[in-house]
């Protein structure tokens, strides 16, 4: 339950464009008539999927990234809010709570309930969108709601803050890990400024799953702090770069099929550029029986789904067109520097008991950058020594040092996240 009490409500994060926040009852809960209701069920396939139809992104307080307690997530949820949807079913106190928390800082609100002794009794006479588990009910709220969405949008902004919300300002610097763990990164900037690098603030391509994997206590970083009301701030890597999921989800709807290139093969299953940076997975689970598939070529794939939410995108594989893509013109810059991100194709392998390296060919070098094995991650070290690494595999990877003296160029690679990800039906 979320108690006021427990909660410092003090303004520390500003709205976010298109964040809808889903205020409603958790799980499966009895109804008055006798019969259970499942409003999980109504949250994922009902509500987000309208909420999405709309332009917008659904949000609920468990879906929120960063390292706080639940009760401070909720809090953290809310008020990145655009706009709420409070559902008043069941008369659940978290719901009531969490509205109250909405409406004390001036939320614009949406309100749905399945009877109208939902509301409590101190707002009643609120406008609510009924409905209840009957189809025609069901779809006459998801046209409701569509339309209030629309509407409530358009109408003016009129929050308080518990404290003066300060002006946001994106100030772009050099900062230095201090601390980092599995969700994320302290740094720190030359005038002492520090600020915490989330999961999310990484790479809009993906949320990362374990920060220790791509950053250790003292790299450097070039991103820009976002200044928090509070005084604090946090750090990004993606500060001025669009959003590109929610067009995403709009071109490649499921049932989508294009063909694309083969970025990489792994454990997982076939890596496939959707666009941009943005890979889609073939789950390994649902390959046709006897289809290899090698990086590089070319794949007929199909949407299973693009889940905005965690930034991942499931995809179906039709067939294999075994034509090779020509090699892009060079996009990398001629002189390279630590922390710069490259796709290297795999120019010589040899597994730890001939050397334990891999040689990638990058754009715009002509001399291969070295990948050593005790800079690979456990998943590309396992395959080297399995033989499983293939000639011309794309493998992605950061610079970690430069001699230009030897013209030696280390690099380690950036594992794709995989973690959690549902397989195709």
């Amino acid at each position: 339950m979320f108690t006021m009490h427990e909660v410092r409500l003090t303004r520390d994060e500003q709205p976010i464009e298109g964040n809808v926040m889903v205020v409603a009852p958790f799980g499966k809960k009895a109804l008055p008539d006798g019969t259970t209701f499942d409003f999980d069920w109504l949250y994922t396939d009902v509500i987000s999927p309208t909420v999405i139809e709309a332009g917008m992104t659904p949000v609920r307080g468990d879906s929120v990234y960063g390292p706080a307690s639940v009760l401070n997530v909720v809090w953290r949820a809310i008020q990145q809010a655009e706009l709420v949807v409070v559902d008043f079913s069941c008369r659940a106190p978290n719901v009531a709570m969490e509205y109250m928390a909405a409406k004390l800082i001036g939320k614009r609100m949406i309100y749905l309930a399945q009877s109208p002794d939902d509301i409590p009794s101190d707002v009643r006479g609120l406008r609510y969108i009924p409905y209840s588990a009957l189809y025609a009910d069901m779809s006459h709220m998801c046209g409701e709601l569509r339309l209030q969405l629309e509407a409530v949008r358009q109408e003016p902004v009129q929050e308080m803050a518990l404290i003066p919300m300060a002006t946001k300002g994106t100030v772009p610097a050099r900062a230095r890990v201090v601390s980092v763990s599995r969700e994320f990164a302290v740094v720190r900037a030359d005038d002492g400024t520090h600020g915490v690098l989330g999961q999310e603030d990484v790479d809009w391509s993906r949320i990362v799953a374990d920060m220790t994997r791509l950053y250790a206590v003292g790299d450097v970083l070039d991103g820009a702090f976002e200044l928090q009301p509070t005084g604090g701030a946090k750090y990004t890597l993606i500060a001025g770069r669009p959003n590109p999921w929610q067009a995403l989800a709009a071109s490649h709807p499921a049932g989508h099929r294009f063909t694309a290139d083969v970025h990489s093969v792994r454990d997982a299953g076939v890596f496939v550029r959707v666009t941009g940076d943005i890979n889609g997975l073939v789950p390994r689970s649902t390959l046709p029986e006897g289809v290899e598939v090698r990086p590089r070529s070319e794949a007929d794939v199909s949407v299973v789904d693009v889940d905005v939410r965690r930034r991942r995108v499931t995809l179906k594989l039709h067939e294999r067109l075994p034509a090779p893509t020509p090699i892009r013109q060079n996009a990398y810059p001629s002189v390279l520097r630590a922390g710069d991100r490259l796709e290297g194709r795999v120019h010589k392998a040899l597994p730890e008991d001939e050397g334990g390296y891999i040689l990638l060919k990058v754009e715009g070098r002509s001399r291969p950058v070295l990948l050593h094995c005790s800079a690979m991650s456990e998943e590309l070290r396992h395959d080297l020594n399995a033989g499983e690494v293939e000639r011309d595999e794309i493998i992605d990877v950061e610079v970690v040092s430069v001699d230009s003296s030897r013209d030696k160029v280390l690099v380690r690679d950036l594992p794709e996240e995989v973690e959690d990800v549902g397989t195709a039906a």
